[in-house]
């Protein structure tokens, strides 16, 4: 956490994303703990919370944590206190505590991750050695504003129902919904249909099949290769677009390509660039897919549905993504970016193919496209080298996903 944002917190009233404690929790007081902790974890907004010790809750008067090192807890010291406890379904809050100082003063901030995983409770009771209540199963701790549910209590039933809504998404827009279906890879099944009049292909979720994903010939008259497509055994590649529908509504159209002679499906990966500052044209481009994003999602339930042909083989996936890196979230691509464009002239020596590696990719192209293709073009093969390349450095420098 920056200094700046903890400054902001100790100048606002406490809320359901905050709160002051001006001593660390005793031995005596860990049930205390546990009921701070679940309560912000049991919020219905998706923010991380905070528990900030070493401020007096009235006037927020700064008395720091520096002189209670009996009491006080390191990252790794909570997370083995959270993981002792009998939480239902394993589902241990992450907790991360950070030190900073300010006004000559060490205050402690125990940082509470959002997560969908809610409600959070015992599936045991439990009473912790030297504290004075027990927590008990099926308990639920939840806060609203700046109050928590009381240690003796647990949540009413309105509140407990609206943290299930937040779990299964079904508080947030239908996209979003759709990500958490496609979570859940072991219910989602590849389906044919035929008849005299009509051809379906797709995916249905079967636990609640207004989620089905159809797919659909692309007609349009592209281009039969890609960087992504260049390491398969059969580099052409068919179009093809997945429509996500909620009953009759369709809710996204995501383009995706049969790889490998039809062996496998993929979704198409994003464009993006190295630039060299203040030069336009002067960029080294590659391909990139978000770990966060729905096309992600549906990639992962590509590569693991059980029954279907779109899973790929071992092989074909080290090949597939040696093409392919796999940012964490948009803040991480633009950061590596970033750093990359300020390093111009030495990663343009690593990325740029030689006439020899450009040359050995046209002849292995030559025995799947005839001579006038324009996918046998030297030009653009000479650019999709570069991609990939592109590609395989950032993995190998950076290891994004990792």
């Amino acid at each position: 956490m920056e200094k700046s944002k903890l400054m902001e917190l100790i100048a606002k009233p406490e809320d359901e994303y905050h709160d002051f404690k001006e001593v660390w929790y005793d031995q005596h007081k860990k049930d205390e703990l546990v009921k701070d902790i679940f309560s912000f974890v049991n919020t219905l907004h998706y923010e991380d919370c905070y528990l900030i010790i070493g401020v007096e809750n009235t006037h927020h008067h700064i008395v720091g944590v520096e002189n209670d090192n009996d009491n006080r807890l390191n990252t790794q010291k909570l997370t083995d206190f959270m993981h002792s406890l009998p939480i239902a379904n394993d589902h241990v809050p992450k907790v991360i505590v950070e030190s900073l100082n300010v006004d000559k003063h060490i205050v402690d901030v125990i940082v509470i991750k959002n997560t969908s995983d809610v409600p959070v409770y015992l599936s045991k009771s439990k009473h912790i050695k030297g504290t004075k209540h027990p927590i008990h199963a099926g308990q639920i701790f939840t806060r609203e504003n700046e109050n928590n549910t009381s240690i003796i209590g647990t949540a009413a039933d309105y509140q407990v129902s609206l943290l299930w809504k937040k779990r299964f998404a079904l508080d947030r827009p239908i996209k979003e919904q759709y990500k958490v279906k496609l979570s859940d890879i072991s219910h989602w099944e590849y389906f044919e249909y035929a008849s005299p009049k009509i051809q379906q292909f797709g995916f249905q979720y079967d636990l609640d099949p207004d989620y089905c994903m159809f797919l659909e010939d692309d007609d349009e008259p592209r281009i039969k290769l890609e960087s992504f497509s260049l390491n398969q055994a059969d580099p052409r590649i068919d179009w093809q677009d997945l429509i996500l529908k909620f009953r009759d509504r369709i809710i996204d159209d995501v383009q995706i390509v049969s790889l490998d002679g039809g062996r496998f499906l993929t979704v198409v990966p994003r464009i993006s660039s190295i630039n060299k500052r203040a030069i336009g044209d002067d960029r080294l481009p590659y391909r990139y897919l978000l770990a966060d994003s729905l096309d992600y999602d549906i990639e992962k339930l590509f590569f693991n549905i059980e029954k279907g042909i779109t899973a790929p083989s071992n092989n074909q996936f080290q090949k597939l993504f040696q093409g392919i890196v796999i940012f964490k979230n948009e803040e991480q691509r633009r950061s590596i970016e970033n750093d990359l464009s300020q390093k111009w002239d030495y990663v343009k020596s690593k990325c740029t193919p030689s006439a020899e590696e450009v040359k050995r990719t046209q002849s292995s192209l030559s025995m799947h496209f005839d001579k006038n293709d324009r996918e046998m073009d030297m030009s653009n093969i000479k650019y999709l080298c570069q991609e990939i390349k592109t590609a395989k450095f950032i993995n190998d420098k950076f290891k994004p996903l990792s």
